[in-house]
């Protein structure tokens, strides 16, 4: 199965909304007034990069902070350290 035939349809809201605006690789609050592109902003990660064979699906996205998510980059969680925004 190609990646596309795995894409559905994502809201960024609703991930958020899902996720409590809680990024899910730092821990920390996401504050949905901050904007793209500044580092604190919210971004949708997915959980297993679409790189490694990844789905887009609800299933395996969550919430990250910009910087989070970047630094995050192609890696599965667990081979990222946090880093703490404050």
């Amino acid at each position: 199965m190609e990646l596309a035939d795995q894409a559905e349809p994502i809201a960024p809201a609703d991930v958020h909304a899902r996720d409590g605006w809680t990024c899910q690789l730092c821990g920390g609050p996401i504050d949905p007034e901050v904007a793209w592109p500044d580092p604190k902003s919210a971004s949708v990660d997915h959980i297993v990069p679409l790189a490694l064979g990844g789905a887009h699906s609800m299933i395996n996205v969550q919430s990250a902070h910009l910087g989070c998510n970047s630094r995050k980059r192609d890696k599965i969680v667990d081979e990222v350290k946090p880093i703490k925004f404050t």
